[in-house]
């Protein structure tokens, strides 16, 4: 497979996910990352092609849904969420923290207004609150079925039933069989 991942018919190459670890782990450079709990090698690289997938599968959802999500919309919740985060100064080591890239932060913003609306239409049909991660979890289920994932193997594996790539080797290469 010459791409990382495939969903539909979009397709992101292994070198894209790589640009963005490369550019999560310059950032861990540039501030104080003690405290916090970071992960690298495999684990950061299968995170962010899961990120690649969600950032489609939501996008497809909010066509699917006719959520129209404008620029202002994304600038209005990069604004809280920089006020929630103590301000423009604090926004980097956020970043790092939650191992977003400052190139896809404005991807987050718009999955997590996809996720406010996909909320707001289950509560106004009759879901109660109690419920709406599972129902945004079997959305995001359905969404990824219709479409189809690829997930290239160095990646991991595409778990269909949580819409997740999974470790090939759940130990990650940690624990070897003995000889």
């Amino acid at each position: 497979m010459s791409s990382g991942i495939s969903v539909g018919e979009e397709d992101i190459k292994s070198t894209q996910i790589q640009g963005v670890v490369d550019e999560i782990l310059a950032a861990r450079k540039t501030v104080d990352t003690a405290g916090m709990e970071l992960i690298v090698g495999k684990q950061l690289l299968r995170n962010q092609a899961q990120f690649a997938v969600i950032r489609i599968l939501f996008n497809q959802i909010a066509t699917d849904k006719n959520f129209i999500i404008s620029d202002s919309d994304v600038a209005v919740r990069r604004d809280d969420i920089i006020n929630q985060v103590g301000g423009v100064d604090r926004l980097e080591p956020a970043l790092v923290s939650a191992y977003l890239a400052e190139s896809t932060f404005d991807d987050y913003l718009r999955i997590l207004i996809i996720v406010d609306r996909l909320n707001e239409s289950f509560i106004s049909s009759g879901i109660s609150e109690a419920l709406l991660s599972q129902e945004v979890s079997k959305t995001l289920v359905a969404t990824a079925e219709k479409l189809g994932v690829e997930v290239n193997p160095k990646y991991g594996t595409w778990n269909p039933i949580t819409a997740a790539i999974e470790a090939s080797d759940v130990t990650d290469g940690a624990v070897t069989p003995l000889p």
